[in-house]
């Protein structure tokens, strides 16, 4: 074996010290970035700055406009029904005025 090829390994000693060196710096890592961050807002910080409450509202109406009702008079023919056997006669048919439907307008909201 040639002289480059060789290579210098550390002792065991060192190995662990150097183990112990990034555990403690990786440990105090987290303590340092625990001070540098802002720290969170506390109830008397909200006392001394007030803060601005936005309300948003989402009004929806709907209007259901219905066409007018039509105003001529209708007729329904109300068969009288014939009886066969019982023995009295009935006058047959009546004609009757309908009523005309009625037209709702309705607006909801909310």
């Amino acid at each position: 074996m040639t002289e480059a090829a060789k290579r210098r390994r550390l002792s065991r000693g060192a190995l662990r010290a150097l183990a112990w060196i990034a555990g403690g710096a990786t440990f105090a890592s987290s303590f340092a970035s625990l001070t540098v961050s802002p720290r969170p807002a506390t109830a008397s910080d909200a006392s001394q700055k007030p803060r601005r409450v936005i309300i948003v509202r989402k009004i929806t109406r709907r209007v259901i406009i219905h066409p007018a009702p039509d105003t001529s008079p209708r007729y329904v023919y109300v068969g009288g029904g014939s009886s066969g056997s019982s023995g009295s006669s009935s006058s047959g048919g009546s004609t009757v005025a309908a009523s005309a439907p009625s037209s709702t307008t309705s607006s909801g909201g909310s």
